[in-house]
């Protein structure tokens, strides 16, 4: 039997998730963020590609961003491998869950139902990985048909080509972040082994260090001066990885 408060930590915890998640991609569009600064420095990128007539640097920054995202989603099914095959041993988790004195007493059907969760975060993690890992597959191929600059090409075209192409980008970053956030919040659930107060408690401390990395890190403040910009003035950057 699973008890309302267990239901009630878990609704938090997916609604708090879903709310973050719109809270960033708002924010990002008005705010200095992670994503949106780094929009601007992949619009850099591509319109630097086009100048020159060597890319082998470029398709291997690319290819590394792919293996971050190939990483992720092999570890993602290793975790859900992991959490099946725990699964199939219920009885004898439950029995030594409840003889740890500091992790909530339940049922086979609780803790069924908290491995569940976990293999349906790492289950999207996974597939958000993986969109990740095609676009980033995409990118690759766009950076290869890329003009070369002695071509005769119009401006406006090579222009068009370097937002498009960095807009490709940012969605397969997009897709990362997404992915990585899933890791974030599954971390959350261990709390809810120890008791449903414990469950939120963690996931309001994912939320505050994912909220301080993404909008109060050092690192974004010296990413935005590298722009040339002041780090505690919110100015619109224009369109983000999160729109």
């Amino acid at each position: 039997m699973i008890h309302l408060f267990d239901w009630l930590a878990l609704l938090v915890f997916f609604t708090s998730w879903v709310v973050y998640t719109r809270y960033a991609s708002r924010e990002a569009k008005r705010r200095h963020s992670l994503s949106s600064i780094m929009h601007h420095f992949r619009v850099d990128w591509m319109h630097r590609l086009l100048r020159r007539e060597n890319r082998v640097s470029d398709m291997s920054a690319v290819g590394n961003l792919e293996r971050n995202s190939a990483f992720f989603a092999s570890s993602c099914l290793f975790v859900v491998a992991g959490l099946i095959t725990v699964l199939a041993a219920s009885e004898q988790v439950v029995r030594l869950l409840n003889d740890i004195s500091f992790v909530q007493p339940g049922t086979k059907a609780l803790w069924e139902a908290k491995v569940g969760v976990l293999v349906a975060i790492y289950v999207y993690a996974f597939l958000s990985f993986t969109w990740s890992m095609r676009q980033f597959g995409f990118l690759s191929v766009m950076i290869g048909s890329a003009p070369t600059p002695s071509e005769t090409i119009p401006d406006s075209v090579k222009k068009d080509f370097s937002v498009h192409t960095a807009k490709v980008m940012d969605l397969a970053g997009k897709q990362f972040n997404l992915g990585l956030r899933a890791v974030y919040f599954s971390l959350a659930v261990i709390g809810w082994f120890l008791g449903p107060l414990w469950f939120v408690v963690l996931t309001s401390v994912i939320i505050g260090v994912l909220y301080r990395r993404e909008f109060r890190s050092t690192t974004l403040k010296e990413l935005v001066r590298a722009r040339g910009l002041d780090p505690n003035q919110d100015i619109n950057l224009g369109k983000s990885a999160e729109e």
